[in-house]
């Protein structure tokens, strides 16, 4: 990295002479430099102050010697993006530049983007195609004119112009603008200031001087290059006092800075974290934010002070203990890697720092403390790990004079901290000595208010630490977990968790119970009887020892001595460790022997105790005689039934083994007998099929020899709906040995290994409606969706990818079989009311007025949420990047959150990269460690709130959000973008349009409806229109009916609605072996205005519409309009194509509820395999388009009609990326083929970059990528051309992924496009490169430029075209249109964007050509084997 400084012209031989100045000869050119002006052109300073600005620009040029072996002065203005004036090689006359200066006109703006504008004059206004004279020697200036702040980061612009050895001056008009022109500046004496705009001139002739002695080499500047340090691994975090004040903090930012630019950042080497505390610590950077220099730079930039008085400097150490060294926030501690912490204070604190520092230091951190001002040395001198790394000094901003004593010691430290603990006294105590661990571990945790939510992360902490040193799984250690207080609650049996990770996550999702009163004794009775069981997971029975582990902080009001007895009878060893208010002694007594009792002053001290714990936990036996056991029931004297209805298709055949195997499992611990548990098991496929009655046998010897004697019933499809139904009515009925009528729990399995062709969802909630438990069990290809709405609640669903993976599905399943009723009642309460909410809100500054209205109806959604319990709740702000407010798991009762709400401040910032906060949120919000709880498959809803369009692509993020199974609402104002909300939203009745924020309440009873009207189902996408772009063939065969209702509202908005349906029609391919389509209208009676072959050709189907005229009146018959589709239009004489197999749709819009039934009609079309969407307009039944449509998730609701035309993609994506129109196209999207992405890289692309790059990945996500597959190739081209890898390179699409995302931007001018395509030609297209052309592959080579070509295009368009390469091209609206044409195989091959912002718009598009362009390759090859060229 480069520093700067100055030196004055005596000292120039010495300079000399060390190397720093080679070029000698380029010295004796005095009195030469190039001098940009950039001058703020913002709101900053108005057009009535503006000549005022360019009168100091024009004393400055007055006073130069201008010419082209000269001065040279290049002009630029910023505001929200650089505007170039002139370039340093445009004019050669001072009377030219001053010319220039004087017609200087005020561009106005509200953004002062000055970070942008210093990266366009490093890149492009001192480059030498635009007359910088760097190379020879001559030195390069900057002077910028300020009147306000930079509105973005200025980081990576200075950073550019210091490499480039550029001087910097800056002339700043009023304060505000002085902080960021003293960063920039080369030094801070070059900043010069006027009071106001009257007295810029002043500063004029102060800056005078100063850019004279560069021209004259009076003032020079010496590089120094420091080396980026060769140094080992580290994890190290800044925690900064935020009350140090902004002239303070930003210093010490600008150390850190400095700091960074000598650090190996990544990865693989240094991560740094960065924190800020006052009285309460917040979180600004975590250890794996940024993966590179650059990026931490820019965020290190961001930082600002914060208020405060007080500093909680222990609170603080906690944080960082708890929320930033955890693996997965960054944390490499497990890895061994030195974990550096520095703490820098200006204040002794107001709490404790002791514990919190021991408990870092016994973690193993490397705590450095740096003080100054009102610091205390010696609670410094405690929070270090060593006295040599206590800093003190008289002021921060000394650092930046004085780094090194502090950057060494981050630099060189490494290690851990060793503490030294007191001999303990020799205990007898059998121990065994042994690598394989192997017990069954119970936490049984005080979840009172004697521990309370502030110290009840410290218990969760010491779990974690705990458990992160055992190896969980089935076969070594099973962890399981209880909490108590007045009453027990199990959180998770031995039997739940399947890996380490599991038992983490669910220990970071536990809440504290509270209660004032402690029934220990009770609680570990309980333990004993519930947790200990077969049943529960306990393997005792097998000679694996039992441990309970107590954790409590307060008195037991039971009796606690007998029951420790108990347990240690019972073969169960009893460790405590406790803190608080509990009794020492007494728990003493309770563990199994009196040094297995671990007490500590603090509960910030119960982290550290894992390690001491440890040894014992793993090692202590106690007496596990199975002789003395205690016998106990597999399922402790509880009545229950229990049906499998299995898949007994002929496509489980191969695998009904692991079926059988599955039942064996599921009933092995079952009581079997007549008054005890009873099995029935039922096989279906179109109909169901009985192998045996709840009442068929009476041991468990009978059943489980029938199941094993199971063989596969057979069939080619299944109907689980109507099997569900046969269930109901006749398996689980009283006759077939049935006791619902007792209450005898009632279980049904349903395990399936495809999807359903009927309807699960209403016989499903028969069955739970009189009180059936239903599990789901999925494998292979059956639908998630239907299986979790054949399940009692989506935890009770299952899902797995193999037959050979349902081993895994038994202990789950009997951890709530074995429930006594009870508890089983109140497990069915509580799991089925859970939600996990997040609110992503729009923090940049356009919401800034209305951000108490967001945060009031924020407030009042959290009201409606049971957040003491069920619920969870989160907040995050986004504009630029994201900031949590809080987590889901930051707070355990609903006062915490409504108080966190009420305090929550704007975030401020712009723009809006929605994109970009959208998967923060997926990956950073809904995760397990922050409380997510997809996992135990809880509902999850995202609220997002959206006051403007997005800087970046949203629908990829979107479309994983639905992936994921998150409901996203969005709520957008005016401003937002509808199409943009509309691809958000889960479905497109989940967005609410409002005029501005302050209007939310007007939603507000809508939202709160519609999530209780969604309560009960899943959180998984519908399985149409979750395709990606690349999947839909617009011009697949299907029969379309448009059924429009003829109301007076309709009418009244004719135009929008014939629009739409007019819209749909242009992107499909109209004719007999492509779409058809026809349009009915209704009202009392229904008539066709043409059916489906009455057109062959789309010019004459669109003729007709434009003609057509929508009918009015107040009678709707919707019913008989459904009728007569499907009698006189869904017919052979009218079209149809049903008989062929191809799918028959309909899509009805309507704005008014049916004065008929629609019932019976649709069922009628549902029988005839027509699938039905539905819009609902105005006035429309919600309910009613529910109905007529196939799922909730296609039937469409908006307020007016002039949102029609942003549904028209929606529904052809749900329509056509059906399978059984996608499959039409199988044979194309199977083509393998060579697919060249040829970038615009030249200088003008660099913003647009990005955008190129996403747009080439998501294009490669939908290619088959293999070596016998898809190949795919990326060149860069400016003046010439360079490949970024080659069509042999790759051969597995994460690798082709892993290099586009890892794609620079290549710069360079002019753009010679005709010399990329001669490029591509000759060391692309080859055999050496990869290409398969000889083979006859389809070479496909897709164009993404800018602008005009500076060459020649036509020869070489000519010569791919001759080769047999196709071409296709998307241009942006500085492009050459005819130029792309010509380029292109066919003129439709040429695509258009506004900007490459835009790309994403082009995507389907794209897709469409490709097929288009693999069936013209396929009609290539004749008998003969021959290719016939097809060129344009």
């Amino acid at each position: 990295m480069t520093r700067h400084r100055l030196i004055p012209l005596c000292a120039l031989v010495g300079v000399l002479l060390a190397g720093f100045l080679p070029k000698l000869d380029a010295q004796d050119a005095q009195d030469s430099a190039d001098l940009v002006l950039l001058i703020d052109g913002s709101q900053n300073v108005g057009a009535a102050n503006f000549p005022y600005v360019r009168d100091l620009a024009l004393r400055i040029v007055e006073r130069l010697n201008l010419g082209r072996e000269a001065v040279r002065v290049a002009l630029a203005l910023y505001h929200d993006n650089p505007e170039i004036k002139f370039y340093l090689s445009s004019y050669g006359s001072k009377a030219s530049v001053l010319e220039a200066v004087k017609e200087l006109t005020y561009s106005g703006g509200p953004q002062a983007n000055l970070g942008l504008a210093l990266e366009e004059v490093a890149q492009s206004l001192l480059s030498q195609s635009a007359g910088g004279r760097a190379e020879e020697g001559v030195p390069q200036m900057v002077v910028v004119i300020s009147a306000g702040p930079s509105t973005d980061d200025t980081g990576a612009g200075d950073r550019a112009l210091r490499r480039a050895g550029v001087i910097t001056f800056g002339v700043v008009i009023g304060e505000t603008a002085t902080p960021d022109l003293e960063t920039i500046a080369t030094d801070r004496s070059f900043v010069l200031s006027a009071p106001d705009f009257t007295a810029v001139g002043n500063a004029g002739d102060q800056l005078s001087p100063l850019v004279q002695g560069v021209v004259q080499r009076t003032i020079i500047v010496q590089n120094e290059f420091t080396e980026v340090l060769d140094i080992g691994k580290r994890d190290i975090i800044f925690l900064l006092d935020s009350t140090m004040g902004a002239t303070v903090i930003n210093s010490v930012r600008e150390f850190i800075r400095r700091f960074v630019e000598t650090m190996p950042i990544g990865p693989d080497s240094v991560q740094v974290g960065l924190a800020q505390f006052s009285n309460v610590p917040r979180l600004e950077i975590d250890l794996n934010s940024y993966g590179t220099r650059d990026e931490l730079m820019a965020a290190l930039g961001r930082i600002k002070p914060r208020q405060g008085q007080a500093v909680n400097i222990g609170a603080a150490l906690d944080f960082v203990r708890t929320d930033m060294l955890r693996p997965d926030k960054g944390s490499r501690l497990q890895q061994g890697v030195p974990q550096l912490l520095l703490l820098m204070t200006t204040k002794k604190s107001t709490d404790d720092v002791t514990g919190p520092a021991r408990a870092l230091q016994q973690m193993g951190v490397l705590t450095l403390a740096a003080g100054s001002k009102a610091a205390d040395e010696q609670e410094l001198n405690q929070i270090a790990f060593d006295e040599s790394v206590v800093f003190t000094m008289r002021d921060f901003r000394m650092l930046l004079r004085s780094p090194k004593l502090i950057i060494n010691a981050l630099s060189t430290l490494a290690g851990i901290v060793v503490t030294e603990v007191p001999t303990e006294p020799v205990v007898e105590i059998t121990t065994v000595q042994t690598q394989r661990v192997v017990r069954d571990i119970v936490f049984l945790v005080d979840g009172s208010n004697y521990i309370g939510s502030n110290n009840f992360p410290y218990v969760r902490d010491f779990m974690i630490n705990v458990v992160n040193q055992l190896e969980v799984n089935p076969e070594r250690v099973q962890i399981g977990l209880m909490q108590f207080a007045e009453q027990p609650k199990i959180e998770f049996y031995l039997n739940t968790a399947r890996d380490r990770q599991d038992v983490v996550d669910r220990i970071s999702q536990l809440r504290l119970m509270g209660g004032s009163f402690l029934n220990t004794g009770a609680a570990m009775e309980y333990a004993l009887r519930n947790m200990f069981s077969v049943a529960a997971g306990s393997r005792q029975r097998q000679g694996v020892q039992q441990v309970l582990v107590l954790i409590t902080g307060g008195p037991a009001q039971d009796e606690m001595k007998s029951v420790a007895d108990k347990l240690a009878l019972g073969g169960v060893l009893t460790f405590a460790v406790s803190s608080g208010q509990a009794d020492q002694t007494v728990l003493q007594s309770v563990a199994f022997v009196p040094d297995l009792a671990y007490h500590e002053p603090s509960f910030s001290y119960l982290p550290a105790v894992a390690e001491q714990i440890m040894p014992k936990l793993i090692t202590v036996v106690g007496d596990t005689n199975l002789e003395t056991a205690t016998e106990e029931p597999a399922v402790i004297g509880f009545e229950r039934d229990v049906a499998f209805l299995i898949d007994g298709t002929d496509s489980v055949r191969p695998d009904f083994t692991y079926v059988r195997d599955f039942i064996l499992k599921v009933i092995e611990p079952l009581d079997i007998g007549t008054d005890k548990v009873r099995v029935a098991v039922v096989q279906h496929s179109e109909r169901p099929t009985p192998n045996f009655y709840l009442n068929t046998y009476q041991t468990k010897d009978e059943v489980v020899r029938a199941v094993s004697q199971m063989t596969l019933a057979g069939g080619r499809s299944l109907n689980t709906g109507s099997a569900l139904k046969f269930m109901r009515d006749t398996i689980l009925s009283e006759r077939y040995g049935s006791r619902r009528a007792r209450s005898v729990p009632q279980f049904l399995i349903v395990l399936t290994g495809s999807r359903s062709r009927d309807n699960v969802k209403e016989p499903a909630g028969a069955l739970k409606t009189e009180g059936v438990v239903p599990f789901g069990v999925g494998v292979k290809d059956a639908d998630r969706r239907q299986i979790e709405e054949i399940s009692h609640n989506p935890s009770f669903a299952f899902k797995v990818k193999e037959f050979s993976e349902l081993d895994t599905v038994p202990q789950q399943l009997n951890t709530y079989v074995s429930l006594p009723p009870t508890q089983l009642e109140i497990i069915l309460r509580e799991e089925s009311r859970k939600h996990d909410v997040v609110f992503l809100i729009d923090g940049s500054y356009d919401s800034r007025n209305n951000f108490e209205a967001i945060r009031k109806f924020i407030e009042q959604m959290a009201e409606t949420l049971s957040l003491d319990d069920r619920d969870q709740m989160a907040v995050v702000q986004y504009s630029r990047n994201s900031t949590v407010n809080f987590y889901l798991n930051s707070y355990s009762s609903k006062t915490d959150v409504l108080n966190s709400i009420r305090t929550m401040g704007h975030k401020y910032g712009r723009p809006l990269y929605l994109g970009k906060a959208l998967e923060f949120v997926r990956d950073n919000v809904f995760a397990a460690s922050v409380g997510g709880r997809r996992a135990s498959l809880v509902p999850q809803y995202l609220f997002v709130f959206s006051g403007g369009r997005s800087k970046d692509d949203v629908r990829g993020p979107a479309q994983s959000l639905k992936e994921s199974g998150i409901k996203t609402f969005s709520i957008g104002t005016n401003n937002a973008d509808t199409l943009e909300m509309l691809n958000i939203s889960f479905t497109p009745s989940y967005y609410f349009s409002v005029t501005s924020f302050a209007n939310l309440p007007s939603v507000h009873e809508s939202i709160r409806a519609m999530l209780r009207d969604i309560d009960d189902t899943t959180g998984y996408p519908p399985t149409v229109g979750t395709s990606t772009g690349t999947q839909l063939e617009l011009g697949g065969p299907a029969d379309i009916v448009f059924l429009l209702a003829g109301s007076d509202y309709m009418r009244a908005n004719e135009g929008s609605v014939l629009d739409f349906v007019r819209q749909f029609v242009q992107e499909v391919e109209i004719g007999p072996s492509n779409v058809q389509v026809a349009v009915i209208q209704y009202g009392t009676e229904a008539t066709a205005e043409f059916v489906l072959n009455s057109y062959g050709q789309k010019d004459d189907l669109m003729t007709h519409l434009s003609n057509v005229k929508l009918r009015g009146g107040s009678t709707v018959n919707t019913g008989a309009a459904l009728d007569f589709a499907r009698n006189y239009v869904f017919t052979a004489s009218a079209g149809s194509r049903a008989e062929q197999g191809i799918p028959q749709t309909m899509i009805v819009l309507s704005g008014k509820k049916s004065d008929d039934n629609v019932a019976e009609p649709l069922d009628g079309l549902r029988d005839a395999g027509i699938v039905l969407y539905s819009i609902g307009i105005h006035d429309a039944d919600k309910q009613e388009m529910e109905e007529i449509s196939h799922s909730v998730e296609t039937a469409y609701f908006i307020n007016e009609t002039s949102i029609l035309p942003m549904l028209t993609k929606h529904l052809l994506s749900a329509i056509l990326s059906r399978e059984s129109i996608h499959n039409t196209d199988a044979a194309d999207t199977d083509t393998k083929k060579d697919i060249v992405f040829l970038l615009d890289g030249s200088d003008g692309t660099k913003n647009g970059f990005p955008a190129m790059r996403d747009f080439v990945e998501r294009a490669v996500e939908s290619f088959k990528v293999g070596a016998e597959g898809d190949r795919v190739s990326v060149v860069q081209y400016s003046r010439d051309a360079e490949a970024n890898f080659y069509l042999n390179t790759y051969t597995t699409r994460e690798d082709v992924i892993n290099a586009v995302r890892g794609l620079s931007h290549r710069g360079g001018r002019p753009l010679n496009t005709g010399a990329a395509l001669r490029y591509v030609r000759d060391k692309i297209y080859t055999k050496a490169s990869g290409s398969r052309r000889a083979q006859g592959v389809p070479q496909i080579l897709i164009l993404l430029n800018s602008r005009r070509s500076f060459d020649g295009v036509d020869e070489p368009a000519f010569a791919l075209k001759k080769d047999g390469i196709y071409t296709i091209c998307i241009g942006t609206q500085s492009s050459d249109k005819n130029e792309l044409q010509k380029i292109s195989n066919d003129k439709s091959y040429a695509l258009a964007v506004h900007d490459f912002a835009s790309l994403h718009n082009v995507q389907e598009q794209l897709s469409s050509v490709m097929r288009r362009v693999l069936r013209a390759t396929s009609m290539t090859t004749t008998m003969t084997g021959k290719q016939v060229l097809h060129i344009t």
